[in-house]
């Protein structure tokens, strides 16, 4: 995504976006999946600057192992 919009303002903010709109499309409810970018997300990202390989990978896998709890 930051590639996409070259870390320009608010390009994490559209990341939510999809992330949301991904669980809800996959049967999570609303307010349950803005919990679970949250807890991924939360602060982890800033405008006009592109994350690191660190902060991607630390965004991922709390996503996916809030994903694999939610079953």
């Amino acid at each position: 995504m930051a590639d996409r919009t070259q870390a320009e303002s608010g390009w994490y903010g559209h990341c939510i976006q999809v992330l949301e709109w991904f669980l809800v499309y996959n049967g999570i409810d609303e307010e349950r999946a803005r919990e679970i970018v949250e807890s991924a997300v939360g602060g982890r990202f800033g405008s006009w600057i592109a994350p690191d390989v660190a902060v991607v990978e630390a965004v991922s896998s709390r996503f996916a192992r809030t994903m694999i709890g939610n079953r």
